[in-house]
């Protein structure tokens, strides 16, 4: 999910910067791996290991202060990755991925187990087939970058308002939005990624803004899995 100006953000990455070195197709595919596997490793052990806790910390917080905090550690992540060189950018990715394994640990209480596993091969299928089609069709994800971000930000606003005026029911509807616009957003980051200068940072840069997509596309298809059940 590529935050700000999209076309800045596709300059950017088009050309190695200063200091930069190009790296090879494979050693770029292989950083990118990786990271998501560090996101992703990072949420399991907070899950399984520290999901008490965790729990404990956000219950006994105020919900207004724990917000804040969150997403004060989400946009430093972001701006450490977009600005950042690559270690700065590893940091600000950490910053990124360890609170949302507080969140996975509020947001997984109550779920059977089988509805996660469910979730993750669902979330995963999903993700692996719109990075197939990004790679076979780069420029028409690219042509969508900032209509991506206008329909995240509408879907965000519509969906606050509505489950304020009708409840949840209207929650269901915009759970399937959220996994339309978090599937194309995974077409369009691995788009950039078949399309940008191969450097250790543009591949971080990229692992976070595919975390994010692949994360909450994982977490539109666990509501609706887990409200089916119901």
């Amino acid at each position: 999910m590529a935050l700000g100006n999209t076309k800045v953000i596709l300059e950017k990455s088009a050309y190695i910067q200063e200091g930069e070195t190009e790296i090879s197709e494979r050693a770029f595919n292989l950083i990118i791996g990786g990271m998501l596997l560090w996101g992703f490793l990072l949420n399991y052990l907070t899950v399984t290991l520290f999901a008490e806790q965790a729990i404990r910390l956000v219950m006994g917080m105020n919900p207004i202060l724990f917000i804040v905090i969150y997403f004060a550690l989400v946009i430093a992540g972001n701006v450490m990755v977009t600005r950042g060189g690559a270690g700065l950018s590893f940091i600000g990715y950490t910053l990124i991925a360890a609170p949302i394994g507080i969140v996975l640990c509020v947001t997984l209480q109550g779920i059977p187990v089988n509805t996660v596993k469910s979730a993750v091969l669902v979330a995963a299928i999903v993700s692996l087939s719109f990075m197939i089609v990004g790679t076979l069709f780069p420029n028409f994800f690219l042509s969508m970058g900032r209509v991506l971000i206008f329909a995240l930000f509408f879907m965000v606003i519509g969906s606050g308002i509505s489950m304020l005026l009708f409840g949840r029911r209207a929650g269901m509807l915009y759970e399937w939005l959220g996994t339309a616009i978090f599937s194309l957003f995974i077409g369009y980051d691995w788009a950039r990624a078949n399309t940008c200068a191969r450097t250790v940072n543009n591949a971080i840069d990229l692992s976070a803004s595919l975390y994010l997509d692949i994360v909450n596309l994982f977490l539109r298809i666990l509501q609706i899995m887990n409200r089916n059940r119901k």
